[in-house]
């Protein structure tokens, strides 16, 4: 069966909406573009970075990321760039698993999830978002934006780029967030780090594919998964680091290679072999934003992590990114003007977004529990697999997994 594009449905009478200019053109400012022309809406996208930058981690798309790029008509490229995630597995020191997961129910619809590279993501979204007419200004750094009366944003060479509606989709140091509301948070640094790799060759078996396997170290946990279409091995870990990375801190990967083997030496596991294999590795500061008192003016608004930055435990960023980009566009296309729009979104999105990035603080806590706190999990997880998960296996998702977005269905 051929999947069609949906078609735009155009319902408004009021204040005319022609043009939207986004701020940021990462995952949320990406799937805002794609749905805003599929809804028949004029945009342009201004990125300070190259489209070939190739700068990212590993993304885990979870069941309610596709149904966002289903709504849209966007699943299949990602699907065909993208490898299942079946299942997860937490293996001990020893080599036996402790426990295991399904990424989600495998009898639903909805799939299971789905990883891939963060760049070939972006690239797959930008490539079905120029085909459907959007613009994209990269290398265009923004040093200004008006949020009033007048959106417009203003960039390093001289030029401004004007919309009836901005939207800043850029990023957890968002300068729109701080235009729209100068007195409002910032992200709280969480005092973890993630740091991921990438080896193409990784100089040892990695797990089989479509799994992906947590391996308990001395001193941290080594989180690792095949790419079924290269045969590499993605890898994360968390650290505790009272001590912030500097934000204009280049990325070393020499140093972060020599950190991280340095940690895991003498682990009985793939995580010294793989670090010491990786071409890629590069770190970030954990931040967590968990609530902004104020999302919008009457015709400018922030989405993704300027809005809402999820913790990596949350594995629900690229997601919230998505289903922002796409719930934006519906209510843009169907209330008569964009106040009226902005303040519906802000209705239908704000619970769901703060319930995501609370739990998954919780999640970055867990991760960094103290010996005996992980003792006793470990012995509650034993307990649960030799009672319930013979007759019923745990799987991932819950609430989070089951969003969907209907796209003909109106917002106003």
């Amino acid at each position: 069966m051929v999947s069609r594009r949906p078609s735009p449905v155009r319902v408004r009478l009021g204040d005319v909406l022609e043009h939207v200019v986004v701020s940021g053109g990462g995952i949320a400012g990406t799937a805002l573009a794609l749905a805003l022309r599929t809804a028949g809406i004029a945009v342009t996208v201004v990125e300070a970075r190259p489209a070939d930058h190739g700068e990212g981690a590993v993304v885990r798309l979870n069941p309610n990321a596709m149904d966002a790029l289903r709504a849209v008509h966007a699943h299949q490229p990602v699907i065909a760039r993208s490898f299942p995630l079946v299942r997860t597995e937490r293996i001990n020191p020893d080599g036996s698993r402790m426990g295991y997961s399904l990424g989600a129910d495998p009898s639903s619809q909805r799939g299971l999830p789905r990883v891939m590279h963060w760049p070939v993501l972006a690239s797959v979204l930008r490539e079905q978002a120029l085909e459907r007419g959007a613009v994209f200004r990269h290398g265009s750094r923004v040093v200004d934006a008006e949020v009033g009366a007048k959106t417009a944003l203003s960039l390093a060479d001289g030029s401004r780029v004007g919309g009836d509606v901005l939207v800043g989709a850029d990023g957890a140091n968002s300068m729109v967030r701080g235009k729209i509301d100068p007195d409002g948070p910032e992200p709280e640094r969480l005092g973890t780090r993630t740091v991921y790799g990438y080896a193409s060759e990784p100089g040892c078996e990695p797990p089989p594919p479509e799994v992906m396997r947590s391996y308990v170290g001395a001193k941290a946990f080594f989180a690792a998964t095949r790419d079924s279409h290269s045969g590499g091995c993605f890898w994360f870990t968390s650290l505790r680091a009272p001590v912030p990375r500097g934000e204009d801190q280049p990325q070393d990967p020499d140093a972060l290679r020599a950190e991280m083997g340095e940690l895991f030496a003498g682990d009985a596991t793939i995580a010294p072999t793989v670090i010491g294999n990786s071409e890629r590795v590069l770190s970030f500061d954990d931040h967590a934003l968990p609530s902004v008192p104020r999302w919008h003016t009457d015709r400018a608004i922030i989405i993704g992590d300027a809005l809402h930055v999820a913790p990596p435990a949350s594995e629900q960023g690229a997601a919230m990114a998505l289903e922002d980009g796409v719930q934006l566009a519906r209510c843009l296309r169907d209330h008569p003007t964009p106040a009226a729009a902005l303040a519906a979104f802000e209705r239908m999105r704000r619970d769901r977004v703060e319930a995501v990035v609370a739990a998954g603080r919780m999640g970055t806590s867990r991760a960094h529990h103290r010996p005996l706190a992980r003792r006793l999990r470990t012995l509650s997880t034993k307990t649960k697999r030799h009672f319930t998960w013979q007759r019923t296996p745990p799987m991932g998702g819950g609430w989070a997994y089951d969003h969907h977005i209907d796209w003909p269905e109106s917002t106003a």
